[in-house]
């Protein structure tokens, strides 16, 4: 997985697809606008992850929301990245909020 490429999405603006492969979740090829990379550091135990935060916009999902919907990503779990750079630059999300606490050790952002 290439961090380079996901922080080029955001500064550009550009949806991406990608495969997520978590253990617990529905495997497939999802489609979203990423709007935020940051490392989260758990309450509990300290132990950092690093997440994007994702409007996703297509593909497949283990929840009844409909699209668009922001969700949260593990990087670890994220292949097969593709910057759909033929796509109109996507609009931020009215439920964005980029002073939020999630992201106090943010890798990019819009």
């Amino acid at each position: 997985m290439s961090l380079k490429l996901l922080r080029e999405s955001v500064i550009s603006r550009k949806p991406i697809s990608f495969q997520y492969n978590k253990p617990g979740k529905v495997s497939g090829e999802r489609v979203g606008n990423v709007h935020a990379i940051y490392i989260l550091r758990r309450k509990s135990d300290g132990v950092e992850t690093t997440k994007l935060h994702i409007v996703q916009t297509s593909g497949v999902t283990d929840s009844e929301v409909n699209f668009p919907e922001f969700r949260q990503f593990d990087i670890e779990s994220i292949t097969d990245v593709v910057i759909l750079s033929g796509e109109p630059d996507f609009p931020i999300d009215d439920k964005y909020r980029p002073e939020s606490d999630y992201y106090l050790n943010v890798i990019a952002k819009v």
